[in-house]
């Protein structure tokens, strides 16, 4: 196991290195020149050539592309993201304070969907071509394609204004973490349930099925330790990158609940034009997709043998 995760990390490595890069170039090509955002934060200021050259040397932005490539990169790997341009906080920080909303929220909705995707598809692949099965495939159908900020406004209308049981927006325990999960989770179990059900009915008409239930073994057992978990293989890597994919795609959630996370912290230097904020949240996502990615490959290697098999040839 270790030989193939120093292999798989090897292999990921080129990839992280990428991210890097596009991260790094984001901010050199987007519009607008960070050194005078800087200095002109306060709408008064009017900086003079003199002061904009001394700040671009103090940001070492005066330097080469691949010189300031480096230089950055240092500093990422050190835990250095620098300073905000707007407000002159450290970003660094500033993550670290808004992480643990985040990852709440990131949590909160990976486990319904998870629990609601398996148990749906689950049901739906017991019940084949039945008038359940059908209903739920359409509702499933239905999850997915309400957009996430139209589903936020029908909780709302429903769970705050009709009956005034959740908060709309705000930090205000767990109850503000309901709407945002129910609705960050909501496409994404329709999506799960469908490929679930497939992926057990799959496996429902394998021999292998067959030969287990002439051995006399119950269905229970066959249904939770070969069906299921055979099944599960191609399902994890989806809720794995799923799970990657919940920081960035949380930022529109969170902006539309005003949850201090990370989220609504990149979409304001979205609207600030600071970039920093911006490289380090790319870089952020993108790292946290290749460790998923990686854990995924560990989990294959547990519950394939296969991949043990040739792993050993």
């Amino acid at each position: 196991m270790i030989h193939y995760f120093l292999k798989r990390v090897i292999s990921l490595l080129p990839v992280w290195i990428g991210i890097t890069i596009f991260a790094f170039f984001l901010g050199l090509v987007s519009p607008g020149d960070p050194v005078y955002l800087s200095l002109t934060r306060d709408g008064i200021t009017e900086p003079s050539e003199a002061m904009v050259n001394a700040k671009r040397a103090e940001l070492g932005l005066d330097l080469p592309y691949h010189i300031q490539y480096v230089n950055w990169i240092n500093r990422v790997i050190r835990g250095d993201f620098g300073k905000s341009i707007y407000d002159n906080e450290e970003i660094k920080a500033e993550m670290l304070r808004r992480m643990p909303v985040t990852l709440k929220l990131a949590f909160s909705a990976f486990v319904i969907t998870v629990v609601a995707g398996l148990g749906i598809g689950a049901v739906m692949a017991a019940t084949r071509d039945t008038i359940l099965d059908r209903f739920l495939r359409q509702l499933c159908t239905l999850m997915v394609s309400i957009p996430g900020f139209c589903m936020a406004i029908i909780l709302i209308a429903i769970f705050s204004e009709c009956f005034h049981l959740l908060p709309t927006s705000g930090m205000e325990g767990v109850k503000s973490f309901i709407m945002p999960s129910l609705v960050l989770s909501m496409g994404t179990i329709g999506t799960s349930a469908r490929l679930s059900r497939s992926n057990f009915i799959g496996e429902i008409s394998k021999q292998y099925v067959l030969v287990a239930s002439a051995k006399g073994m119950s269905k229970s057992f066959i249904g939770t330790w070969h069906i299921f978990k055979n099944a599960m293989i191609p399902i994890i890597t989806f809720f794995g990158l799923y799970f990657a994919g919940i920081l960035g795609g949380s930022a529109v959630i969170e902006s539309i609940f005003a949850l201090p996370g990370m989220g609504s912290y990149v979409i304001d230097a979205i609207y600030n034009r600071d970039y920093f904020i911006i490289q380090a949240f790319v870089l952020l996502t993108g790292t946290i997709y290749v460790l998923s990615n990686l854990l995924i490959d560990m989990l294959y290697f547990l519950i394939n043998p296969r991949m043990k098999q040739g792993d050993s040839l």
